[in-house]
């Protein structure tokens, strides 16, 4: 449920309650340095664009492989440091994790059902919790349905009244028995909440800690360019041999340029 919003939630009713505006909370840098909607709520990496305008109603998979295989977080952008990978989880998987962790088996529990919604930085994620009208209060509702891996989740649907902020030792993007998706690891910390606001001591906790890790830039890729993403995806799907036959063609083009730039420098001094 990785979202600012996303596909699942972007036309959800907004609460007075729970969510709270972007201008309200503690900005991690690196979603400040975003591009931003009117409103001013940022636009996350994996949200598509078309005539220069963010789909908020849309998840791009082609943005969620390309973050989940570089290890980039699907808010941001940026690289995701070694250790911990950070998601949102809704109101049953918060329970099953709180089970899990607190009889102290999350090394031995895993979830290989596949998501759409891949990893982040840990205040990333919780900042998406806070700011998100869906994951932000148990009263708000799905403003338009949706069909997960088979499974329908209709419109108007509640949040529940709890959410959840894990931490997993991993996540993949690959092919399942019910079609390619995000798989997590291992569950290693959980953070419970009601309401967006229970949140706020941890965002403040970790703007502080993820900035001192995050180092780089975003990609074009994951801005306003599909073109980018097009291409970028497409290099992501080449084989070994493909990259491979690709660079030896260019060192050949080039050798070749220089051939030429050399004969042509040579004729100019024998005149």
């Amino acid at each position: 449920m990785a979202c600012l919003p996303n596909r699942q939630h972007a036309q959800c009713r907004p609460t007075t309650v729970g969510h709270m505006h972007p201008s309200d909370l503690p900005v991690p840098p690196a979603i400040a340095a975003r591009p931003h909607d009117p409103r001013g709520y940022p636009i996350p990496a994996i949200t598509p664009w078309e005539g220069g305008r963010p789909q908020f109603a849309s998840l791009s998979a082609r943005r969620v492989y390309l973050c989940v295989t570089q290890r980039r977080c699907t808010v941001c952008g940026l690289e995701i440091p070694p250790g911990p990978v950070w998601r949102v989880v809704d109101t049953e998987e918060t329970e099953m994790l709180a089970e899990v962790l607190s009889h102290g088996v999350g090394h031995k529990f895993l979830n290989k059902a596949p998501t759409e919604e891949g990893p982040g930085h840990r205040a990333c994620m919780i900042y998406s919790a806070m700011v998100c009208p869906f994951l932000g209060g148990p009263e708000a509702r799905r403003g338009q349905g949706t069909n997960t891996y088979g499974e329908e989740i209709p419109r108007g649907e509640a949040r529940g009244h709890k959410g959840g902020v894990a931490a997993y030792d991993s996540c993949e993007f690959r092919e399942t028995a019910v079609g390619p998706g995000c798989v997590y690891g291992h569950p290693l910390e959980l953070l419970e909440y009601e309401r967006g606001e229970d949140l706020l001591g941890a965002l403040e906790e970790a703007v502080i800690d993820d900035t001192a890790a995050l180092t780089g830039t975003c990609p074009s890729w994951l801005l306003d360019d599909e073109t980018a993403v097009e291409a970028a995806f497409l290099r992501a799907m080449r084989t070994p041999e493909e990259t491979a036959r690709i660079k030896a063609e260019r060192r050949m083009t080039e050798a070749r340029r220089k051939r030429q730039k050399q004969a042509k420098a040579s004729r100019r001094r024998n005149r």
